[in-house]
């Protein structure tokens, strides 16, 4: 009767406790967990039956709340029950990892069980081990049935440590309030099949610190604040597009193909190419962005502010062939590699999250590629793949004149108020380019943002100078995705960014205004959360 009436109440299926009873009986002097998170009318009702519910125990626990919802929801991550033994052993081999923090915060590692509440992805997974304290304990005395008659001790528990992240947080509203809304404006604008998902990462360039991070759609981590999905969780929302997704980058890699060229000495700041309006590549022609007349005799800064294909093909033709004259076998991809890796665009960026997308820079490898196959690439548009973490790494990496930097999150570990852990910025390398190429490249990246650049409708009025790069990739479907990176100032550079649109057409019109709101946000330059917008372009 007892078993039947708990299971009314708690509207759980008939025989469930019996067999929770059942899978407990060699330790029937713990607690059992029946119901999490129960509602107020379930609690009122077992009260209203206590007397005929012996031994029954409702405890108030304490649970995860996350005051301002979705907001750095991929970032921070979720919590929810372990039920893997997967993510058990992984949560086991963090309690090493972090074993100096633990001992600084005098907080013995603690076991995980398979139905702790834990937490599963982002900065809560990440750093659990530190995050969760210590479980208290109760010992009690039971009689020979195994019924608990008194408490003989308790040990409280011990909370877990706090973290104070990177995240600046007008910057992250920004970024948030300015995708959601240019978003809305091209959905506006184009029609329903455009700007369906996105992406964005803010660095520190300073420090590699990791100022804002949004992706669309995102989701509530409240709603499994208890260990219990609530039904508007949609799992497909978790996934973290600005780590985990990997985008053709457009023509926001031509700057490592100018690198490239300039390093080879293929090309220099004064040569010029010819833009007719496209490049002929054997019986195929690659259209200009700009269409016919083109822009005529075009050097490498101009290229770069207007983001002439025809530009970027021709040098890039100079470099497969000074890459076959070496080896007939290779290419122009086969040059790039050299130097995508000391920028972050290949590999881990090694961000002290669980998961991220490595990307990737193309090789020919084993397979001859076809001329056009190969030169694509100097216009992003072959095989690269990259998230937006490492394309924002990769132009942070060029304003710092070369020096990468890891990105990261959490910035000091407390304890109480006394900081016992504190992160210093990880020198990655130095791409090991001249001076004299990197100036030249943010040359033409500041091209971008003054009169007759790609985002100079964007950033027109804006009383500091920015270098950026819009990007339109083609990626087999329509519409394509619109990217935008840059930092700022030009002359001091303290942040960079990248914004990727998925569907979002074009950079100009996609990510240019989200980065304008950036700058406006960061330089105190509007108040947080107005949001201005730039008028859009029709360039690239």
């Amino acid at each position: 009767d007892t078993l039947a009436t708990l299971e009314h109440i708690l509207d759980l299926p008939p025989g469930y406790i019996r067999e929770l009873l059942q899978a407990s009986r060699g330790r029937l002097h713990e607690p059992i967990g029946l119901k999490a998170d129960i509602s107020p009318v379930e609690h009122s009702m077992l009260e209203e039956h206590r007397h005929k519910l012996p031994g029954l125990v409702i405890e108030v626990v304490p649970i995860r709340d996350y005051p301002y919802g979705p907001l750095a929801a991929h970032a921070l991550g979720r919590v929810g029950f372990l039920n893997s033994g997967a993510t058990q052993a992984a949560l086991d081999g963090q309690l090493a990892t972090y074993e100096s923090i633990l001992q600084a915060g005098d907080l013995a590692p603690g076991e995980y069980r398979l139905g702790d509440i834990v937490g599963l992805i982002g900065l809560e997974n990440q750093y659990d081990a530190i995050l969760r304290g210590v479980d208290g304990a109760r010992e009690v005395e039971v009689n020979v049935s195994g019924t608990p008659t008194r408490i003989v001790r308790e040990v409280p528990p011990q909370p877990g440590l706090n973290l104070r992240l990177t995240i600046d947080a007008p910057l992250q509203i920004t970024l948030e309030t300015a995708l959601a809304a240019n978003m809305e404006r091209i959905r506006t604008l184009r029609g329903d099949a455009y700007a369906a998902s996105a992406a964005g990462v803010v660095l520190d360039v300073k420090t590699g610190g990791v100022l804002a991070m949004a992706s669309v759609p995102d989701f509530d981590p409240n709603w499994s604040a208890s260990g219990r999905i609530e039904e508007q969780f949609l799992p497909l929302e978790e996934f973290n597009r600005a780590t985990r997704g990997l985008y053709i980058p457009g023509s926001t890699y031509k700057m490592m193909t100018a690198i490239t060229a300039l390093e080879e000495g293929v090309a220099t700041a004064e040569d010029h190419a010819y833009c007719g309006g496209g490049y002929q590549i054997g019986n195929h022609f690659v259209n200009c962005w700009v269409g016919r007349p083109g822009h005529g005799r075009i050097a490498m800064v101009e290229a770069i502010g207007y983001s002439c294909n025809t530009y970027f093909l021709e040098i890039g033709s100079r470099l497969r062939a000074l890459a076959r004259d070496a080896d007939p076998d290779s290419g122009m991809v086969d040059l790039l590699s050299q130097y995508a890796p000391d920028f972050g665009l290949d590999g881990l960026t090694g961000i002290d999250l669980p998961i991220e997308s490595a990307g990737r820079s193309p090789r020919i490898g084993a397979r001859r590629w076809l001329p056009g196959e190969d030169l694509q690439c100097a216009i992003g548009q072959s095989r690269q793949a990259y998230s937006p973490l490492q394309l924002a790494n990769y132009v942070a990496t060029i304003a710092a004149d070369g020096r990468r930097l890891r990105p990261y999150l959490v910035d000091q570990v407390f304890d109480g108020d006394q900081v016992i852990w504190q992160a210093q910025p990880e020198s990655l390398g130095s791409a090991g380019v001249s001076a004299a190429t990197l100036d030249l490249v943010k040359q033409g990246m500041l091209a971008t943002t003054q009169p007759g650049g790609t985002a100079y409708s964007a950033f027109w009025d804006v009383p500091v100078r920015v270098a950026g790069k819009t990007g339109t990739a083609e990626t087999g479907r329509k519409p394509n995705d619109g990217l935008f990176v840059g930092f700022a100032p030009f002359d001091d550079p303290e942040i960079a960014w990248a914004i990727v649109v998925e569907h979002g057409e074009g950079g100009a019109l996609a990510g240019a205004p989200v980065g304008r709101e950036l700058v406006r946000t960061y330089f105190d330059l509007v108040e947080p959360g107005e949001i201005e917008r730039g008028e859009p372009g029709a360039a690239r």
